[in-house]
């Protein structure tokens, strides 16, 4: 389809299969169910070719793999960790993931600061890939001379982003920053609440300089230069995104262990004060409940079309593991699936 967004370079994707490489695998199971759809993932990421025949496995109620002549069966974890020993890169069993992020803050693998710093730092990371994609899209239309559809495209696919960019920061200032001002450090979350104000006018202007690129006439010496300014807008969005979000993780990030653990017990006691339905969540689940819009399937797939294969199946594995509605979660990992089985369109034009 030539007239599609172009696919980001900066992201290593899932690229096409080549039937040579690698044997086909079978995987049998229901299309309603969430193990079927984690290996369909898996196998996706690892560019594996394989067919899904959709159908209840007769062996043991589960899911199940025929690589050549094994035939493979278990939970999540087993057959997560069997595709690895077979197919290695990129890695997607928990344990294998939890190495690839260890270390990076000063909190343990698989406690809660870990977990919530993981999941805000891998938004972090598509947020600034989707800004960088849009400068270079703008770009390649001003050399190109595209459409007028183009503009409209890049349009919505910046709709999208800045509905990520505005729930990403109100969980940041509804769920972490409270916390840290009490428990930690008062001046760098205010200075991180001005940052979020700060982009506001800019993140406002581009979208009408977006609009201003629609009505124009596509390929005028006007409608190029328009671009070009519009690619240094975004060039300038994506700095502050990387100021910004390097700020938070080298200075917030590492207060979140000592954070959790003292807000914890004040948190439970207020929330229930106030019937607060979160008071019983993790800090992840929580997370994960405030970016209701962000875990949907609208707005999934292009969350996690700006991550690469081994950052996507971090994710992945934490919203499988905190994710409270199931059936939510199906449909995201639905959606999901349908994106990356279309390698050729947009995330938008896939939902």
């Amino acid at each position: 389809m030539g007239n599609c967004a172009p696919k980001p370079k900066s992201q290593s994707g899932p690229r096409p299969p080549n039937p040579s490489a690698s044997p086909t695998i079978r995987l049998y199971g229901s299309e309603s169910c969430l193990t079927s759809s984690r290996l369909r993932l898996a196998l996706l990421y690892k560019s594996v070719p394989y067919q899904f025949i959709p159908r209840d496995s007769p062996l043991l109620g589960r899911p199940f793999l025929q690589c050549g002549p094994d035939t493979l069966v278990g939970g999540d974890y087993t057959l997560l960790r069997e595709l690895d020993s077979r197919f290695p890169c990129p890695r997607v069993a928990a344990d294998a993931l939890a190495k690839i992020g260890k270390s990076r803050w000063p909190a343990p693998a698989g406690t809660e600061a870990d977990e919530v710093a993981l999941v805000a730092a891998l938004q972090h990371r598509s947020l600034e890939r989707h800004v960088e994609d849009l400068g270079r899209w703008a770009e390649e239309m001003a050399a190109g001379g595209r459409g007028r559809g183009d503009s409209a495209r890049m349009g919505r696919s910046y709709g999208l982003l800045v509905e990520l960019v505005m729930e990403h920061a109100q969980m940041e200032e509804r769920l972490l920053f409270p916390a840290l001002e009490v428990a930690a450090d008062q001046a760098v979350c205010k200075v991180a609440n001005e940052e979020h104000a700060r982009d506001l006018p800019l993140i406002n202007g581009i979208k009408e300089d977006i609009k201003s690129t629609v009505v124009m006439e596509a390929g005028t010496p006007f409608h190029q230069e328009a671009l070009l300014n519009l690619s240094s807008r975004f060039k300038t969005l994506e700095e502050h995104f990387k100021e910004h979000f390097q700020e938070e993780e080298k200075k917030l990030f590492p207060l979140l262990e000592m954070t959790i653990k003292s807000q914890m017990s004040l948190r439970a006691q207020v929330e229930q004060e106030e019937n607060d339905p979160l008071s019983s969540l993790s800090w992840t689940e929580q997370l994960m409940s405030i970016m209701e819009a962000t875990h949907s399937p609208r707005l999934f797939p292009f969350l996690v079309a700006g991550l690469r294969p081994e950052e996507a199946m971090q994710y992945l594995a934490l919203v499988c593991r905190h994710m409270q509605d199931q059936r939510q979660l199906l449909s995201m990992l639905r959606s999901l699936i349908a994106y990356l089985e279309t390698k050729d369109m947009s995330p938008l034009e896939c939902l």
